[in-house]
């Protein structure tokens, strides 16, 4: 298919936000609710994971395994979905368009591939700006610190839904991974200095907005309000 749906799952690396590591997981169960979502406007969903799969595989879901995930780039799993996704895309050239969407609190709600301009960048968002403590509290190098202290008024954007054409999403997540790679590779030679901490958000703001200004699009055409449970939309996916 062109057109996809593409989500992550790893198991055995720690979860900040969980405060600790899937062990076992029903990954058909825990991507049901997106799964149905996206089939019912006849798209695949590509699932990345790092652990094999015992569960049959409802129509129009792909489950890849990855044999290796972590590599020398990272094993901060909001990091890694960006490396491993950028690989996958890079084996996949018939991919045109693709989604990329958090697994477990993402739906589509209205199918977005024909409004999708070949050269914009549509993320998510939240009510909240560059001063939430998911922000503040996590540790960034300094260009990054000065980026978001500069920017605190700019509202906060959330990569639980990516967008765009493949082109979009190649020249993006190319960034993100030079970024981490790089930041992986200075913390080996100068582990005292500030580096990328335990969320991605900082890090997808600041490539959003320097790199993307022009060509950026969020609000409510690409998803619901934040954590509101909006069943009736027109926003291509609900986000929590």
């Amino acid at each position: 298919m062109e057109n996809v749906v593409i989500t992550q799952f790893f198991t055995n690396l720690y979860n900040a936000e969980t405060k600790q590591a899937v062990k076992d997981v029903n990954i058909i169960k825990e991507t049901q609710a997106l799964q149905e979502s996206v089939a019912k406007y006849g798209i695949e969903l590509h699932t990345l994971i790092n652990f094999k799969n015992s569960f049959p595989v409802p129509e129009l879901q792909k489950i890849v395994e990855l044999d290796s995930v972590t590599n020398n780039a990272t094993d901060n799993i909001y990091l890694l979905r960006w490396v491993v996704t950028f690989d996958y895309l890079l084996k996949h050239p018939e991919i045109k368009k693709a989604a990329i969407v958090d697994a477990g609190d993402v739906e589509m709600m209205n199918y977005p591939f024909d409004e999708v301009d070949d050269q914009t960048l549509y993320i998510g968002d939240e009510n909240n700006d560059l001063s939430d403590a998911i922000i503040t509290t996590d540790s960034q190098p300094d260009y990054l610190r000065n980026f978001t202290i500069r920017n605190r008024n700019l509202e906060l954007l959330n990569p639980g839904v990516v967008i765009a054409s493949r082109d979009v999403l190649m020249e993006f997540l190319a960034i993100l991974v030079k970024l981490i790679v790089e930041d992986t590779q200075n913390k080996k030679f100068a582990p005292d200095q500030a580096h990328l901490g335990e969320y991605d958000m900082a890090l997808l703001n600041y490539v959003c907005y320097q790199m993307f200004p022009e060509r950026l699009c969020h609000g409510r055409k690409v998803c619901t309000v934040f954590q509101h449970s909006q069943t009736f939309t027109n926003s291509w996916f609900k986000h929590k």
